[in-house]
C-alpha cells in the first residue's frame, strides 16, 4: 500500500515539511540515491554529505518523499512506487506520475494540512485567500498552542499552495494564483491507468475489505479519486469506461448495481506500471 501511514491509528501530522518547499529537482537527488543504496537502512548523515544538503534539509526532505509514496519513513529506503518512478520517470518530468504523487498525499488524512486543503478547503469554496485558508485551521487552537496555528500551520500552507503554484505541481493546471487568490484551474487531463492507480489505492486504504466501490463513493468520498483529482461525473464515467479492458477491473452497471469491481490484488504501484509501459 503506498500510503502507508493511512491507517487510522497514527495521529494526523501538522509539520510535513517544516518549511521546506515541495521542489523536485531535490526529490530526484534523493530518489536516485537511495535506489542505488542497497541497506536496509540508510544513515541520515551519510545521505546528506552524498547529496551536499544538511542533515536537517535531508530529513524534511525525505519525509515530503515519505508522504508522496517514493520512500520508506525510517529506513529511507524507497518503496516499490519510488523505484518505479526513478526507473521510468526519474525527473518527475511525466504528468501521470504528477497525477499519482498528487493523489497520495493529499488523500492520507495523516497529511493534516496538505490533506484539508485539497479535499475540504477547495472543493467548497474553489477560490481562497491564503488569510482564508489559515483561518480554515482555527479549530486547532483546541489542540493547539497559538505559537503552532500561527508558525507552524502558515508553513504547512505555504509549502502545499506553493507546491501548485511554483512546483512541479504547478503542471497539474490544478491550482492559480490570481490577484492574492488561489482558483481551481480546470486541470490537466488524469490518464486512464493514473485512475485506475488511484481507486486501487483509495480502496487499498479506506476500503481494504472491500472488492467493490460505487461509482458515487468514487466520486464523492472525501479522500475519493472524484474529489481530489476534480473529477466531473461524465468525466469520471468516460475514463471507467476505458478501464474497463483492464486485467482484474469491471465496471458493473446493471440493476441496482453501479460500481467498480476489482477482481485481483494488483497494487496500484503496478497499475503506475502499465501506465508507464503503455506509452
Amino acid at each position: 500500500m503506498t500510503q502507508v501511514n493511512n491507517n487510522g491509528s497514527l495521529k494526523p501530522k501538522l509539520q510535513l515539511s517544516n518549511g521546506y518547499f515541495v521542489n523536485f529537482t531535490y526529490l530526484a537527488r534523493i530518489l536516485n540515491t537511495v535506489c542505488q543504496d542497497q541497506r536496509e537502512r540508510i544513515p541520515q548523515a551519510e545521505l546528506a554529505a552524498t547529496i551536499g544538503f544538511t542533515e536537517r534539509h535531508v530529513k524534511h526532505l525525505c519525509g515530503i518523499a515519505h508522504a508522496l509514496g517514493l520512500t520508506e519513513r525510517v529506513t529511507y529506503k524507497p518503496t516499490p512506487l519510488g523505484r518505479l518512478v526513478h526507473r521510468y520517470d526519474p525527473f518527475f518530468d511525466d504528468v501521470g506520475t504528477l497525477w499519482f504523487l498528487h493523489y497520495v498525499v493529499s488523500s492520507n488524512p495523516y497529511n493534516l494540512v496538505w490533506n484539508r486543503i485539497v479535499t475540504v478547503i477547495l472543493p467548497t469554496r474553489r477560490l481562497i485567500t491564503r488569510g482564508q485558508a489559515r483561518a480554515a485551521f482555527n479549530d486547532l487552537r483546541q489542540t493547539l498552542t497559538e505559537y503552532s496555528i500561527q508558525k507552524h500551520v502558515l508553513q504547512e500552507l505555504n509549502t502545499v499552495l506553493d507546491a501548485y503554484t511554483n512546483q512541479y505541481f504547478a503542471r497539474l493546471d490544478y491550482l492559480h494564483l490570481e490577484n492574492d487568490t488561489y482558483v481551481l484551474g480546470k486541470a490537466e487531463p488524469v490518464p486512464p491507468l493514473v485512475l485506475g492507480a488511484c481507486i486501487v489505492c483509495f480502496r487499498d486504504c479506506h476500503r481494504s475489505n472491500d472488492t467493490a466501490v460505487s461509482v458515487t463513493d468514487l466520486l464523492t468520498t472525501t479522500d475519493g479519486p472524484g474529489v481530489v483529482l476534480q473529477l466531473e461525473e461524465d468525466h469520471l464515467r468516460v475514463l471507467l469506461e476505458q478501464l474497463k479492458v483492464q486485467p482484474g477491473f469491471s465496471l458493473e452497471s446493471r440493476a441496482d448495481l453501479d460500481q467498480v469491481r476489482l477482481t485481483d490484488n494488483t497494487r496500484d504501484y503496478v497499475w503506475m506500471e502499465r501506465y508507464y509501459v503503455s506509452k
